[in-house]
């Protein structure tokens, strides 16, 4: 398996994030998103407590 250019890696990453921002607004839970969006609970998280902190 060969890794993914950085920039498409960023990209995918970013995408993830703002999907998770959009859910959490929502009101999902961070177990809900992550299931969404297809990435672990800790990572899911993770990206709730940025999009808070950012949002504070």
């Amino acid at each position: 398996m060969i890794a993914e250019p950085r920039d498409q890696y960023l990209a995918r990453a970013d995408h993830k994030r703002k999907q998770a921002a959009e859910l959490r607004a929502q009101g999902l839970s961070v177990r809900r998103i992550a299931e969404q969006i297809g990435v672990s609970k800790s990572t899911a998280g993770r990206y709730v407590q940025d999009y808070e902190k950012r949002d504070s």
